[in-house]
């Protein structure tokens, strides 16, 4: 079958970095590797999108903050429940192996790193075509990583504390000033706290804490 014949996937493109949208879905169309169908910019935009536009696949990053969804996870079990036939493709930043593994547990088939090969996006919708499962060569490092040292998931054990610091630097974008106030705790204490979490985490930047804290639910 000739390049002009071959019959692509058609894609639901997620991500609120328009930018972003656009690299993607230039680089699948140019090089006949999908038809994007429709994009969306946040959780529950995808939502719509996928309920007015049938696909073959959904291509979505993890962490798209909104007003009425903040938990990346939530969003990918959604999507599983209400279409369980539709691979799902993660295009994320997020390097927290346990929030990887968990995705893959989930079902979702396909796992590349925003900063991989761009072949990669190639290689995952071809495997997920065809029932397989495609991660970013650096992701199944990280994920054999976390396997060779024995970390279980919610190993990392946050105290009360620890959670309500994260949830106001993450959530609300407050500062430790801010969070000391609010708190009524010295700032020394909340710095203590959210560098306590972060080494249990196994995060080393503020941007990799805020990933974090928005894929996965610290609750209320």
């Amino acid at each position: 079958m000739s390049d002009a014949q071959r019959i692509v996937p058609t894609v639901v493109l997620a991500d609120d970095h328009p930018i972003v949208r656009y690299a993607i879905r230039l680089m699948l169309e140019s090089n006949r590797l999908a038809k994007v169908v429709g994009e969306a910019s946040s959780p529950m935009e995808l939502l719509q999108v996928l309920a007015d536009t049938p696909c073959d696949i959904v291509m979505t990053d993890l962490s798209m903050p909104d007003e009425q969804s903040r938990d990346g996870l939530y969003l990918i079990e959604r999507i599983l429940r209400t279409y369980p036939d539709k691979p799902i493709v993660v295009v994320t930043a997020l390097r927290n192996a346990g929030v990887l593994s968990t995705l893959l547990h989930k079902g979702v088939k396909g796992l590349i790193e925003k900063e991989g090969e761009v072949t990669e996006l190639g290689m995952a919708l071809r495997s997920v075509s065809h029932g397989r499962r495609y991660v970013s060569a650096s992701l199944r490092a990280l994920l054999a990583s976390r396997e060779v040292h024995g970390e279980q998931e919610g190993a990392a054990k946050l105290t009360e504390a620890e959670m309500e610091v994260l949830r106001l630097f993450a959530y609300e974008g407050l500062t430790s000033q801010q969070i000391s106030e609010r708190l009524n705790r010295s700032r020394k204490t909340v710095s203590r706290h959210k560098r306590s979490a972060q080494a249990k985490l196994g995060l080393s930047t503020n941007q990799e804490l805020i990933e974090y804290c928005r894929s996965v639910d610290l609750g209320k």
